[in-house]
C-alpha cells in the first residue's frame, strides 16, 4: 500500500439533544494525553445553532489528515493521506481509544469505510490486471466491485478495484462494510489490514506490508 485511509460512520440510537451531548466534557476527554486522542484545545470547535439537536463539533489533527465530527444523531472518524507501519500504528492506537472512549452501546453499528491506493511494478501490469473485469472493448477503464465473505467476520465486505487517479500505475482500492460496537478494540483493530489483504485476495490482488519508512 501506498497512500490509506480508514473512516467510521455510528449513528446514535436516537437523536441526543445538546444537554445530554454533554459536550464541554467530551471535549476535554479528547485532550486528555493518557485516555483520549492527545488532542489540543485549538483544534476542537464548536457550531451551534438551536437549542435542542442543531450542533456540531468537530475536531482536526494529524496535520489535517484526522477529522472528527459529532453531531446529534452519530458520530464520525476518518484518517488519510497514511503511507508507512508508523503511521498505522497511530491510527491503530488513535482508533482503539476513540471507541474506548465513546464507549458505545453494544447493540449499535459501525460503518467502516477503507481505502489504498497500491502501486504495481509497471501501469502496461496495472492495466492487463483491470482488463480481467472487462467484458466489452467499449469499457474503457475498466473496474471490478465485489461482496466477499470472509470467515468470522460478521457482515459481507463491498470491494472495489479501479484506476488509481492519483497514482500513476496504481489502483485504487476501498471496503466498506459492518460491525457491532462490541468487540475487544485492541485485537480487533489490529485485525483491519488482514481483513483488507484477505478480501483483496480474492480478486488475485495482494499488498505488501506497510513499509517502516517512505
Amino acid at each position: 500500500m501506498d497512500y490509506f485511509g480508514v473512516h467510521v460512520d455510528v449513528p446514535y440510537p436516537a437523536p441526543r439533544g445538546f444537554a445530554e451531548a454533554r459536550l464541554e466534557a467530551f471535549g476535554a476527554a479528547l485532550c486528555d494525553p493518557a485516555k483520549g486522542l492527545s488532542l489540543r484545545a485549538d483544534q476542537i470547535r464548536l457550531k451551534r445553532w438551536d437549542d435542542l439537536f442543531g450542533y456540531e463539533l468537530s475536531a482536526q489533527f494529524f496535520g489535517d489528515n484526522g477529522t472528527l465530527t459529532r453531531t446529534a444523531d452519530r458520530i464520525k472518524f476518518g484518517v488519510r493521506s497514511a503511507r508507512t507501519a508508523a503511521d498505522w500504528t497511530i491510527i491503530r492506537n488513535t482508533l482503539v481509544r476513540f471507541y474506548q472512549l465513546c464507549d458505545f452501546d453494544p447493540k449499535t453499528v459501525t460503518a467502516l469505510s477503507m481505502h489504498a491506493h497500491g502501486k504495481f511494478p509497471s501501469v502496461e501490469e496495472r492495466d492487463v490486471f483491470l482488463q480481467r473485469f472487462s467484458y466489452s472493448p467499449l469499457v474503457n477503464r475498466p473496474a471490478t466491485l465485489g461482496y466477499v465473505t470472509i470467515l468470522d467476520w460478521e457482515k459481507d465486505i463491498r470491494v472495489l478495484i479501479e484506476q488509481s487517479n492519483v497514482m500513476p500505475g496504481g489502483v485504487f482500492v476501498t471496503w466498506d462494510t459492518q460491525f457491532v460496537n462490541s468487540q475487544d478494540w485492541e485485537p480487533f483493530v489490529s485485525s483491519l489490514p488482514t481483513l483488507m489483504d484477505n478480501s483483496a485476495n480474492l480478486f488475485d490482488l495482494g499488498f505488501e506490508p506497510f513499509r517502516e519508512a517512505v
